[in-house]
């Protein structure tokens, strides 16, 4: 019954004095019944305040996380968008090399990767991995590593992978910034790649000791990640792990 209703039905002012006081009293506890449905409102708000509060965050974070993207891609390919136009048409991979359709992408560490050497500190490094073709019987790579801190530039290497036609025998061929130059050679087998070092050339003033075999293993586990495994024998040092690294795909 509105407030209205209750002064259109009293008659006189006993009547009305009483019918007052029963809807007063009747408001207390619809009072007591908003008392607690606000108190429920305001927990919701409040929990809604810090769901918003985390999604700000999140898309703080995103954000952030995109612009380290952008400066990894600016710093690894800084002529890429002026290089090819955004119309080009992608070709299409050369079937000799569908055995090996499993490593193309943009892959980036995750989580940092751990070197190690007998004649080394233990150091941990990012790296961008780009895996792509042309069109070509032949892939095309660059391995790009960086401070986890600083994102200084560190280890670089480039090259192409080969297939020999109708065999799963596959050649890899690597220019290094240490000044090292090699092909190593292996099988791919499923979605792994085992190589060893088939040849290696050098500066004359390349940094001692001198690496003398290398061997390397790719494979998509089963998360989808892209695993490197690294060895080596140098001069002083016999064959020893020396890198392991996860790449997530970012792109395709």
């Amino acid at each position: 019954m509105s407030i209205n209703e209750v002064i259109m039905s009293a008659s006189g002012a006993c009547k009305l004095i009483d019918s007052l006081h029963s809807y007063c009293f009747s408001s207390r506890q619809s009072k007591s019944q908003v008392c607690c449905l606000r108190e429920q409102v305001e927990k919701k708000n409040g929990e809604l305040k810090l769901l918003r509060q985390r999604i700000s965050r999140s898309d703080s974070q995103v954000r952030k996380l995109k612009e380290k993207l952008d400066e990894l891609k600016r710093i690894s390919f800084p002529y890429l968008n002026s290089l090819l136009s955004q119309d080009c048409e992608t070709p299409q991979l050369n079937p000799v090399m569908e055995p090996l359709s499993w490593m193309l992408g943009t892959w980036l560490s995750d989580p940092p990767g751990d070197g190690t050497f007998p004649t080394m500190k233990p150091f941990q490094y990012l790296e961008e991995v780009h895996i792509s073709h042309v069109g070509q019987p032949m892939l095309n790579f660059s391995f790009n590593a960086f401070h986890p801190d600083t994102r200084k530039p560190m280890h670089r290497e480039c090259g192409f992978i080969r297939l020999k036609p109708d065999t799963n025998k596959v050649a890899f061929i690597s220019a290094q910034n240490t000044g090292l130059v090699e092909v190593e050679e292996g099988e791919v087998n499923g979605q792994e790649l085992s190589i060893a070092s088939h040849s290696i050339a050098r500066i004359s003033f390349a940094k001692k000791p001198h690496v003398e075999q290398i061997t390397r293993k790719f494979r998509l586990n089963s998360d989808g990640k892209l695993e490197q495994t690294v060895s080596m024998a140098t001069t002083t040092q016999p064959m020893t792990q020396h890198l392991h690294i996860t790449y997530k795909k970012v792109t395709p």
